[in-house]
């Protein structure tokens, strides 16, 4: 099977190549058998067509005769490989639908899917009463603590208590402090000042106010 297929392709090859003057085929060449034969017979006649008896015929053929080889193989590779092309180009599925981009979620639903307990009216009470300003560290003698509370009320305050959290110059913490004032009255503004253990506190931050 194989021996035949490429006594074929041999015979495309060269088909056209001998001159009708040329040696006689022998037997075994003048009658072909096989389901190749009568397609081979059919293409050797086509290229031999206009043989001549010159036996100078490889040199003086025709511009026709010499791209006929050429013609037969190389038709059939560029249909194939066109045809190739446009399967891998998706030609052939242009109509085919296109699913679109998923939707990408919003804020509020990022929120909800990673907090899905979260109290939408969720607030944070926070007092107004009274107001501490002005707060620093005084190195008089022993360290102290001073500021100024002012009374934002119509009326008096008999009691708050004041802490205050502590930290060095670089922010490390020192730990918490506590003052208590009475008897504020109604729109006034209190100094206030006390003696503090932290020897190297630089800086206060109110950290609670407790009204009474």
């Amino acid at each position: 099977m194989f021996k035949r297929i490429k006594q074929f392709f041999e015979s495309l090859a060269y088909a056209g190549l001998k001159p009708s003057g040329g040696k006689p085929l022998g037997a075994a060449e003048a009658k072909r058998s096989g389901w190749l034969a009568p397609i081979q017979d059919r293409i050797e006649r086509f290229l031999n067509k206009g043989g001549s008896s010159d036996p100078l015929y490889l040199s003086n053929r025709t511009f026709m005769q010499k791209a006929g080889v050429w013609l037969i193989i190389g038709v059939p590779s560029v249909v194939l490989f066109g045809g190739l092309g446009l399967v891998l180009g998706g030609y052939f599925n242009q109509d085919a639908p296109v699913a679109p981009p998923p939707v990408g979620l919003s804020n509020a639903e990022i929120a909800q899917k990673m907090l899905p307990d979260l109290n939408k009216d969720l607030h944070v009470a926070s007092q107004h009463d009274l107001d501490v300003q002005d707060v620093h560290i005084i190195r008089a003698g022993s360290v102290k603590l001073a500021g100024l509370a002012l009374n934002n009320t119509d009326h008096a305050i008999k009691k708050v208590d004041l802490v205050f959290e502590l930290t060095d110059k670089n922010g490390s913490r020192q730990g918490a402090v506590s003052t208590e004032l009475t008897n504020l009255a109604a729109r006034s503004t209190v100094p206030f000042q006390f003696v503090i253990e932290q020897q190297t506190a630089a800086f206060a931050l109110v950290r609670d106010i407790h009204v009474e």
